[in-house]
């Protein structure tokens, strides 16, 4: 039997942090840059969005008849909202790196096309310890699952 999924719903129009504070904490750079504001932030989960455009430079080569955000940068979005979640825990944020140790149980569900508006929702798995972090992350398009993965990563002074 298929469980039918429970519909969900975000306040997109809210803003916890917008690119500008993304910007100033992540220590990527444009354009690898993939996630555009964080709109949900509590001890335990974080949701952040990506708003997919046919300017994204990857389109130019991945696809170009059919342009279809490539699977890795999927994950690498929703570990930029994960890692956005853990700076914004620690003093001074800008010593920091955050490093992925492990991806796992990771799943695409459908395609990521420009014009998409891609919700990433992370809840933490465990208590950060010794500088770990265990995420398990969803992204949604149109209420619909397009990602889920298990994320583990290592928060770092430089």
């Amino acid at each position: 039997m298929i469980k039918k999924q429970k519909k969900i719903t975000f306040d997109i129009k809210n803003t916890i942090y917008d690119i500008n504070y993304i910007l100033s904490i992540l220590p990527h750079k444009q354009p690898f840059i993939f996630v555009d504001k964080i709109i949900e932030s509590t001890d335990n989960h974080v949701v952040g969005i990506k708003a997919v455009t046919i300017n994204e430079p990857f389109f130019v080569g991945h696809f170009p008849n059919e342009p279809i955000m490539p699977g890795v940068l999927l994950i690498e979005a929703i570990a930029q909202v994960g890692c956005i979640f853990v700076l914004s825990k620690v003093d001074d944020p800008k010593k920091y790196y955050t490093y992925l140790l492990k991806i796992d149980k990771t799943k695409f569900k459908k395609k990521v096309v420009p014009g998409d508006i891609i919700i990433f929702k992370l809840n933490l798995l465990k208590p950060i310890r010794r500088n770990i972090i265990n995420m398990h992350g969803y992204g949604y398009v149109n209420n619909n699952i397009v990602v889920e993965t298990e994320l583990i990563a290592k928060i770092s002074k430089i």
